[in-house]
């Protein structure tokens, strides 16, 4: 794992040695992890939307079609080549990238001094497709240039063009890559912000997200539903549900008249990338 990587970094600092060059030493060797890790998500991801059977399309489509908002900290294409598809159910394809300015760009562009109130799809942690140039957040695409993303990705890193990802080892690490850049602070903000019902889906509660557990239970939403794999006894799962529950009781302890209920389900149930069994 990454993150592993960037612990044992940082527990071995020794080996930089001292001295005022060891922080342009530690900056350029972390250019060279995220560098690599960008490479080989890019080498094992699949080539194209065509790897993925209409099926299974059609299947996570009808599973993202009961949702608002979607918010993810994955990098790979697998949702927003979801959302791009024209067949299945409807699902909202709003990211807040357009280029009415430039309609002939072979990019679009995230604009930060727009108030994107119907913006449905964000990127937590960035992902393999944006790109900060330094003067803007931009978006590969296909429907612009006829070439499929991942080529494109895989091209942009051989020109030594990295995707926008975040990928410190640490919570407060990743929080301070996430509010330094204009998109990922913006996503960040829009998840705290929400109210109602919030579905997680797929994620272990872990320590190196404590960033973005924070904003659930300092958030408004009222019900939290957490999914399980497998044994709902199993140590990763009792590990989920301790931090689930945590939630709650943290919240209740600031804001007793505003209490979160933590439910927990079966993940299995969902079907996201299969159709159920009839």
């Amino acid at each position: 794992r990454v993150s592993q990587v960037w612990e044992m970094a940082a527990g071995r600092r020794e080996l930089y040695g001292a001295g005022a060059a060891v922080g342009d030493t530690l900056r350029a060797d972390a250019e060279v992890v995220r560098g690599d890790l960008a490479q080989t998500l890019a080498a094992r991801h699949p080539d194209n939307s065509g790897d993925v059977t209409p099926e299974e399309f059609e299947a996570v489509r009808r599973f993202l079609q009961g949702f608002e908002r979607i918010y993810t900290l994955n990098y790979d294409m697998l949702l927003y080549w979801a959302v791009m598809q024209d067949e299945g159910p409807p699902v909202s394809t709003n990211d807040g990238f357009t280029n009415a300015e430039d309609p002939d760009a072979d990019y679009v562009v995230w604009e930060p001094y727009v108030e994107y109130g119907d913006q449905r799809l964000f990127f937590l942690h960035g992902g393999l497709h944006l790109y900060d140039t330094g003067t803007e957040i931009s978006k590969i695409t296909w429907s612009r240039t006829g070439i499929p993303l991942v080529d494109q990705i895989r091209s942009a890193l051989s020109d030594g063009h990295y995707p926008l990802i975040v990928t410190e080892g640490s919570s407060e690490a990743k929080e301070g890559k996430i509010l330094h850049n204009a998109y990922l602070n913006h996503a960040i903000r829009s998840l705290a912000r929400i109210t109602g019902n919030l579905f997680v889906y797929g994620h272990s509660l872990a320590e190196n997200d404590e960033h973005i557990l924070r904003r659930i239970e300092d958030g408004r939403i009222a019900r939290l539903y957490v999914s399980l794999f497998g044994d709902p006894t199993s140590p990763g799962n009792a590990d989920i549900v301790a931090r689930a529950e945590l939630m709650a009781a943290r919240r209740s302890a600031k804001r007793p008249k505003d209490p979160l209920a933590v439910t927990f389900f079966d993940s299995e149930s969902a079907h996201p990338w299969v159709s159920p069994s009839p």
